[in-house]
């Protein structure tokens, strides 16, 4: 991918982030229609959105280096954004009416996780990428 269009997708998809998790409850809609048979779909919800961030930052990197280094690099500041966003929700609390929540943070690393263990699948299929044996 054209790293142009990678740095655009990746503002683009925080900013969409950003407002999903620090937008008023009251301003969401109460049902999720069609999905609101699912328990807990807001935690698929978690993983996917952070699942997207963390694939589109570990493209950003040069994975011609070792790929555990972009794979650890991606994880570090995916983690430490899903962090701070439960910490704004926390502090933010009276306004938003949202807290912070270990299950939406588990969720979030969820994603994470899985989002660079494709990654790693996908730059091991690339020529000329070293891997630590």
């Amino acid at each position: 991918m054209n790293k142009k269009l990678n740095i655009t997708l990746l503002v683009l998809w925080t900013g969409l982030i950003a407002f999903a998790v620090l937008a008023p409850s009251n301003s969401l809609p109460k049902s999720i229609g069609f999905f609101s048979f699912i328990p807990h779909f807001d935690k698929l919800v978690h993983c996917g959105m952070f699942g997207g961030f963390a694939f589109l930052l570990f493209w950003l990197f040069p994975i011609k280096q070792y790929l555990i280094f972009s794979a650890l690099k991606t994880f570090l500041i995916s983690f430490a954004f899903a962090f701070i966003t439960e910490i704004l929700q926390l502090l933010l609390a009276e306004v938003i009416q949202r807290s912070f929540e270990w299950w939406d943070l588990f969720a979030d690393v969820s994603g994470i996780v899985l989002a660079i263990g494709l990654c790693c699948i996908i730059a091991r299929n690339k020529p000329n990428i070293k891997t630590r044996k």
